[in-house]
């Protein structure tokens, strides 16, 4: 399962870091064209370097804007909160914003939908609202969802072994 996460988290690493690249090289492609241009229309006697800058810098800001986007590995807030995107899964917010937790998912993924009721259609940890706010589980609620469980196997054992105490028994 840990092996899964990682794996899963070094994909997303490489994908980003890939399209990272890839811009890179967009960028680096626009401004040899705009310095050839510049080059082709100077060498004819027409100098337009202003609006070869204003290109320039309009790249340049193209690609302040998209860094924080490709950069980002989670929308984990200081206070321990997690803002759903569009099109995400638990299963994939566990995986970037909880990684490396010695914890099974399912009993994270619980933790999640009850410490988050209003974020999960009917508490089912598939059918998510894209836009809601979730906290991220604690150790407290961890505890709950762990201790909660077992406890109730056990009344159930108990109230079970009570029962068949009350049965009949022939020789």
């Amino acid at each position: 399962m840990q092996g899964s996460n990682n794996k899963l988290i070094s994909d997303m690493d490489r994908i980003r870091r890939a399209c990272l690249v890839a811009l890179v090289s967009i960028i680096a492609t626009a401004l040899l064209a705009t310095v050839a241009a510049g080059t082709a229309n100077a060498e004819n006697g027409f100098t337009n370097t202003a609006a070869s800058q204003k290109a320039l810098a309009r790249l340049v800001k193209d690609i302040d804007l998209l860094r924080p986007a490709l950069e980002a590995k989670s929308e984990v807030s200081s206070d321990g909160y997690y803002m759903i995107r569009r099109g995400e899964t638990l299963d994939g917010i566990i995986a970037s914003a909880l990684p490396g937790l010695p914890l099974r998912k399912n009993i994270l993924r619980q933790a999640i939908v009850r410490a988050n009721p209003h974020a999960f259609k009917r508490r089912n940890p598939n059918w998510m609202y894209a836009g809601k706010r979730i906290k991220l589980p604690d150790s407290g609620d961890i505890h709950r969802v762990i201790f909660t469980q077992s406890s109730d196997k056990m009344d159930k054992a108990k109230s079970a072994r009570e029962e068949r105490k009350t049965w009949v028994h022939y020789p």
